[in-house]
C-alpha cells in the first residue's frame, strides 16, 4: 500500500509549507488613514498574519505591525491600526496552492487514468511516478483555471497588467503539459519493461515431454 501519496503529490508540485514564499507583497487595498482591511493577492495563503514568526507578517513602512483579525483562506486581513495616506503596506507569507482533499481528488484521477479503479492508495510501486506526473498536471490545469478566474473576477483589471497575466497562463499551460507528457512515457515505460522492446510480461512455454522406457 502506498503510504504516503499526498505527501509524495505536494513535493512533486513544490507545494509543501515553505516552498512557497511571497516577501514584502504591496497588497490591495486603500491606504488612507481610515481603512483597515487589505487583502493578500494569492489564493489560500497559510500564514496567519495575527501570530506571525518574523520575517513573515504585516509591515507598514518596513516595521512589523499588529494585524487584529485574518481570513487566511480569502487572504483578507484587518490592522489594529489604519495606514496614513503614502504609507506602504506589506506582507511577507507563506502560501499553499492545493488542499489536501485536492491532491486526493487528483491522485484518485490518476489511478482511474492508469486503469486500476480509484483507490490511490493500491497503485503498484513502478506507477507511483506516472501517478505523481498526472497527479502534477491535473494540478497545474486548476491552476491556471483558477488564476484566470482570479484576474477576471476578483481583481480590478488595472491591478495585474494582461501581459503579464497571459504568459503566466501560458507558463502553467506549458507546464501542464509538460506533466503529462511524463506521466505517459512514464505509463509506456513501465508496460514495455523500462525501455526494452515491447513484450508481454509473462508467458507460457508449450511443447511435448518425452515419454521415458522404464529401465528393465
Amino acid at each position: 500500500m502506498w503510504a504516503t501519496p499526498e505527501l509524495d503529490l505536494r513535493r512533486t508540485l513544490n507545494d509543501g509549507p515553505t516552498d512557497k514564499l511571497r516577501h514584502r507583497k504591496k497588497v490591495f487595498g486603500q491606504v488612507n488613514g481610515v481603512n483597515k482591511i487589505f487583502k493578500t493577492l494569492e489564493f489560500r495563503r497559510i500564514t496567519n498574519l495575527t501570530t506571525p514568526t518574523a520575517p513573515e507578517g504585516v509591515y507598514v513602512n518596513n516595521a512589523l505591525v499588529t494585524v487584529s483579525s485574518d481570513l487566511k483562506e480569502v487572504g483578507e486581513f484587518v490592522l489594529a491600526v489604519a495606514p496614513l495616506d503614502g504609507d506602504i503596506v506589506e506582507a511577507t507569507y507563506y502560501i499553499n496552492h492545493f488542499l489536501d482533499t485536492e491532491l486526493a481528488g487528483f491522485l484518485s484521477d490518476a489511478q482511474q487514468w492508469l486503469g486500476f479503479g480509484s483507490d490511490y492508495t493500491n497503485v503498484a510501486e513502478g506507477l507511483r511516478p506516472a501517478a505523481l506526473q498526472y497527479g502534477a498536471y491535473l494540478g497545474y490545469q486548476k491552476l491556471a483555471m483558477r488564476w484566470h478566474e482570479n484576474m477576471t473576477e476578483t481583481y480590478r483589471l488595472e491591478d495585474a497588467p494582461a501581459e503579464k497575466n497571459i504568459a503566466y497562463l501560458n507558463w502553467l499551460n506549458s507546464m501542464a503539459d509538460g506533466f503529462l507528457a511524463r506521466a505517459t512515457q512514464l505509463r509506456k515505460t513501465f508496460y514495455e519493461r523500462n525501455d526494452q522492446a515491447a513484450a508481454p510480461l509473462f508467458g507460457v512455454a508449450r511443447g511435448n515431454v518425452p515419454r521415458t522406457v522404464p529401465n528393465r
